[in-house]
């Protein structure tokens, strides 16, 4: 994350920044240097949480009355009669 140091100098992963500079520092460090010193930086940006996504659905299979699978009927193109939701 972007940070900004407020104090005269801070000493960090990054090395020794000064008052006014703009450092990126992971955000455990961030943390730790708030907790000790609140006002000694200004975060700029927060990086955005990664977005989950979700695994597409399993097509669930159709059957027939007896319990065997359907097939998919090749007369009607535009409907897949082998899937539930076909």
């Amino acid at each position: 994350m972007k940070v900004q140091v407020n104090l005269r100098s801070l000493s960090t992963s990054q090395g020794i920044i000064k008052n006014g500079e703009v450092a990126d520092l992971p955000e455990d460090e961030i943390k730790k240097i708030i907790a000790f010193r609140p006002h000694a930086i200004e975060i700029l940006e927060t990086e955005p949480e990664p977005v989950k996504k979700k695994a597409p659905a399993k097509k669930k299979r159709a059957r027939n009355s007896d319990g065997t699978l359907k097939g998919d009927d090749p007369s009607t193109p535009d409907v897949n009669e082998a899937y539930e939701d076909g």
